[in-house]
C-alpha cells in the first residue's frame, strides 16, 4: 500500500523501471517524425506520480543503463504509453547502448539554461544544407536537452543528419543542459571527413612552379600534322613567293629587310622545337582538322630614313601642280618683300 504523504516530500524525486521500446513500436499510426526530437513518451501513470511531486517545469528526466552506466537526457512528449512502458526515438536508445524491450531507470532532474552548444555533424553531407543555423534552429525545437556525447538525429529535406554534442556551457555535472526556451550560442566543428581546401595562393604558386613556358614547343596538334617536317622543307628551298623591291612614295630610299630565304641561316631541321624565327606556312589539313600551332613571330622594326640626306635617284612622280585659280602676283621693284592685301573679311591675299 502507498503512502500518499510520501508523494508531498518536496525532496522526493521521480524514479521507476520501465522497458523501454523504439517509436516505431507504439501502437497506432506510425510517429517516425518522434525520432528526431528528445522527448519521450511515459505512461499515465507517471504523470499521475509526477503531478503529487514537487517537479519543475518543464519536467526533464534522467535516463540511465543500470548495466553499462551510461546516463543522458531528455524531456517528455505525451503519456500514452502502456503501462510499465517508455519509448525512445532510435537515436538515444544506441547512446545508452538498450536493446528493444530491456529495463531503464528514469528520475527527474533539474538542468540548468544552456548559454553555449559546440557540435560536430557526422557527415560532410550537412555541408550541402543552404542554411545549416536555420535548419539546426527549427530541428532543436523538438528537444529538451542536450547532453555532452550524444549523437542525436534530424532530418531535413527527406536526408537524416547525425550530430554529435562536443561541449555545453554552464558546465556541470550531469554534462547537460536545457535548450527549453532560451538564447544558445552554437558553435559549429568541422564534420567528420572534412578536409581543409587549399588555398588558392597555394594552388597558383603550385602550378606556376610545374608549368613551364613551351612557346616554341610543339604541341599535341603540330606533331600529329607534322609541322615541323613541313617547316624545314621550306627553310630549304630558296625560292620566294614574292620578288622585287618597294618603293615610297615620296621616292626616298627604303632599307630591304632580307627575306629569310637569302638569309645565310641554316635550313631548319626537324626538331623537337619549333623555330621561332621560321615564316609561318599555308597548312594543307582535312576537312574538320583545326591547327593553332603557328609560333608568335614579331615583326622587324622598320627604319625610317626620312631624316637621311636625299639621293640622286629618279622621282617616280614628276610633274607640275595645277590650281584651280591662278594667284595674281606684282613684282615691285627695288624690294623682295611680300606685302598683304586685304580686300574683304572672307579672302586673304599675298602678293
Amino acid at each position: 500500500m502507498f503512502n500518499l504523504h510520501a508523494f508531498h516530500n518536496p525532496n522526493q524525486k521521480f524514479h521507476d523501471y520501465f522497458r523501454c521500446y523504439p517509436i516505431s513500436m507504439m501502437a497506432g499510426p506510425s510517429r517516425e517524425s518522434l525520432n528526431y526530437g528528445g522527448k519521450i513518451i511515459l505512461p499515465p501513470s507517471a504523470l499521475d506520480r509526477l503531478s503529487r511531486l514537487n517537479i519543475t517545469y518543464p519536467m526533464l528526466f534522467e535516463l540511465k543503463n543500470e548495466f553499462s552506466g551510461k546516463i543522458t537526457y531528455s524531456g517528455v512528449l505525451e503519456f500514452i504509453a502502456e503501462e510499465g512502458r517508455v519509448y525512445l526515438p532510435n537515436w538515444m536508445l544506441r547512446s545508452l547502448g538498450l536493446g528493444s524491450g530491456e529495463l531503464i531507470v528514469i528520475e527527474s532532474a533539474t538542468l540548468m539554461q544552456g548559454s553555449f552548444l559546440k557540435i560536430q555533424p557526422q557527415s560532410t553531407d550537412f555541408l550541402d544544407i543552404s542554411d545549416p543555423k536555420a535548419v539546426l534552429e527549427n530541428s532543436l525545437r523538438n528537444f529538451s536537452t542536450l547532453t555532452v556525447d550524444d549523437i542525436f538525429e534530424i532530418s531535413y529535406n527527406d536526408h537524416i543528419y547525425a550530430i554529435k554534442v562536443l561541449e555545453v556551457r554552464p558546465e556541470s555535472d550531469s554534462h547537460s543542459i536545457s535548450v527549453v526556451e532560451t538564447d544558445i550560442e552554437v558553435d559549429f566543428a568541422p564534420p567528420v571527413g572534412y578536409v581543409e581546401p587549399t588555398p588558392a595562393s597555394s594552388v597558383s604558386a603550385a602550378a606556376s612552379r610545374s608549368i613551364t613556358p613551351a612557346i616554341n614547343t610543339p604541341g599535341a596538334m603540330a606533331a600529329t600534322i607534322g609541322y615541323n617536317d613541313m617547316l624545314a622543307s621550306a627553310s630549304q628551298s630558296s625560292l620566294s613567293s614574292f620578288q622585287g623591291q618597294g618603293q615610297r612614295l615620296s621616292g626616298r630610299s627604303r632599307s630591304v629587310i632580307p627575306s629569310p630565304a637569302h638569309t645565310d641561316a641554316k635550313p631548319a631541321t626537324t626538331t623537337a622545337h619549333l623555330q621561332a624565327d621560321s615564316p609561318p606556312l599555308p597548312l594543307n589539313l582535312s576537312y574538320g582538322t583545326f591547327f593553332f600551332g603557328f609560333p608568335l613571330i614579331p615583326l622587324p622594326p622598320e627604319t625610317d630614313n626620312d631624316d637621311a640626306p636625299e639621293q640622286s635617284e629618279p622621282q617616280l612622280f614628276a610633274g607640275v601642280g595645277q590650281s584651280l585659280r591662278a594667284s595674281r602676283k606684282r613684282k615691285e621693284s627695288g624690294g623682295q618683300s611680300r606685302r598683304v592685301r586685304q580686300h574683304s573679311a572672307d579672302a586673304i591675299e599675298v602678293d
